[in-house]
């Protein structure tokens, strides 16, 4: 039975969405550390990296990140696309969107080796408020390797244990205006985005208000992972 559970969550090409701040890329740094061989695909962090390199692209970007508003569908998806190997096991972190984005990469995917997405997760729970509290109280990111860590609810790592030396800082962005702006446009976009993947038997909705460990539980159960709570009980 576990050798069967086990290949069932090998191979995944899995995608994280929800309101910012219900930690998508908590858990998804989780879950690819856990899942051998994942790779967490951020949209976030390529379009921030394209911004601090000064390229064109980033250029394009930078107005629409800065606000808080959905950078172009087609931006994305020519980051995306780079980085979706057809053999690869991926999580799309915060990505798709939108329903047209989500179906942008169904056709991306559609006829390609390893075939389309898998499973969906949706994180959901927090009240606008609690979200915005999370991250105006303590979200910060590396500097270094670009993990993004939480002051309280998930701290980063201790210099003794050299894992990542930071420095941890806030980004400008994390202010509460640029928030409840995304927040707004992910109530817009949520109710199509979600359908769409129910229809065809990919979502999975996990409750986000709750601690951090009992979240990455729940997502492994999700997934019919061995090391979810249920299963190892």
């Amino acid at each position: 039975m576990t050798e069967q559970r086990t290949e069932e969550a090998v191979g995944m090409k899995l995608a994280f969405i929800g309101p910012v701040g219900a930690g998508k890329t908590s858990q998804a740094q989780r879950i690819s550390q856990m899942l051998t061989g994942y790779m967490r695909v951020s949209t976030g962090e390529m379009i921030r990296t394209h911004i601090e390199a000064g390229t064109e692209l980033g250029r394009q970007a930078e107005g629409f990140y800065r606000r808080g508003e959905q950078v172009p569908d087609e931006t994305i998806l020519e980051l995306v696309g780079t980085r979706l190997q057809p053999a690869g096991f991926w999580i799309l972190d915060g990505f798709p969107r939108s329903l047209s984005q989500a179906q942008a990469l169904d056709e991306r995917l559609e006829g390609r080796r390893g075939g389309p997405l898998t499973r969906v997760i949706a994180l959901e729970g927090p009240s606008d408020d609690e979200l915005v509290r999370r991250i105006v109280s303590g979200r910060v990111h590396s500097q270094a390797t670009r993990m993004v860590y939480h002051t309280e609810n998930d701290p980063p790592p201790d210099p003794s244990e050299h894992m990542d030396p930071g420095p941890f800082v806030r980004r400008d962005d994390d202010g509460e205006g640029p928030i409840r702006k995304q927040l707004q446009i992910y109530h817009e976009e949520a109710g199509p985005l979600k359908e769409h993947y129910e229809s065809r038997g990919l979502l999975s909705v996990v409750d986000a208000d709750q601690p951090i460990n009992r979240v990455t539980g729940a997502i492994l159960e999700a997934l019919n992972h061995p090391e979810s709570p249920k299963q190892s009980a």
